[in-house]
Formats: C-alpha cells, sequence, structure tokens
C-alpha cells in the first residue's frame, strides 16, 4: 500500500520579544499595562501535551483589539518535572515572551521595545526573530 505524506506549512505571521525580568508575571503586567496604556489580562493558561504524557503549562496574559493581539507569555512552565520545561528551549535564559498578531501598525514592536527598555523591572530585552527558532511550533495556537 502506498504512505502518503502530509507537509503542513504554517504561517508564521506574528513577532516576538524575549524578556528577562525577575518579577511575577501579575507584576509585570502591571507595570507594562500603564505603560503601554493597555489592558493585558489574564487568559487560560497555555497548556502544550507531548507525546510521551508530558505537559507543560504556561501562564499567559492577553490583550486583543479589532485588528491585533498582544500576549505575555511566561517561558517557563510552572507545573513540570520534565528536565526542559520552556516553552522556548533554545531561549531558557528569557523569562517571559511577548508575541504580537495581526496588523503590524496597531502594535509597533520596535516601539514597545523603546518604551519596555525603560521599565526598571525588565533586565533585558531582544527582539526575536521567528524563522531562527527550532520550536516555534509551540508559539502556533
Amino acid at each position: 500500500m502506498k504512505a502518503f505524506r502530509l507537509d503542513i506549512n504554517h504561517d508564521y505571521d506574528f513577532e516576538v520579544l524575549a524578556l528577562i525580568s525577575p518579577e511575577k508575571d501579575y507584576k509585570l503586567v502591571w507595570n507594562i499595562n500603564k505603560l503601554l496604556n493597555i489592558k493585558l489580562q489574564k487568559d487560560s493558561d497555555l497548556c502544550l501535551e507531548f507525546d510521551k504524557g508530558n505537559k507543560l503549562i504556561f501562564s499567559n496574559f492577553k490583550y486583543d483589539t479589532e485588528y491585533a493581539g498582544l500576549r505575555l507569555l511566561r517561558n517557563r512552565s510552572f507545573d513540570s518535572l520534565d528536565s526542559k520545561p520552556f516553552l522556548l528551549p533554545e531561549l531558557k535564559e528569557y523569562d517571559y515572551i511577548i508575541k504580537s498578531e495581526g496588523e503590524k501598525d496597531i502594535f509597533n514592536m520596535k516601539e514597545i521595545k523603546e518604551k519596555l527598555k525603560s521599565l526598571p523591572l525588565i533586565q533585558y530585552i531582544r527582539k526575536i526573530e521567528i524563522h531562527t527558532l527550532k520550536s516555534k511550533e509551540n508559539l502556533i495556537f
């Protein structure tokens, strides 16, 4: 019998910033909301389940407009015994991920990055090129 292979090409139409911040997520979100004049709100936790029964759970904050969305995700799972409990394992030194999707004019990531640099809670911030990430599929949801 002939076997068929299904190739799926995902659309990575989003931008990502990675942050280093030792602060709790709710405190960081409050400061980001105040600085950017938005309303990131707690959304249901992001849960990734793998073939071997491993499950990773990440805190998830979301702000949506009519044409765009912004998310703050914790990079480290808070409920895992896994040896690699990261949303993006190649960025394990970063604590948080900010994902912007939709219309690029609404959330200008360059401006957001510059504004976030002024927050004393954030030690370091970097724009991440999606095509360089091996685990970029973890950000599709």
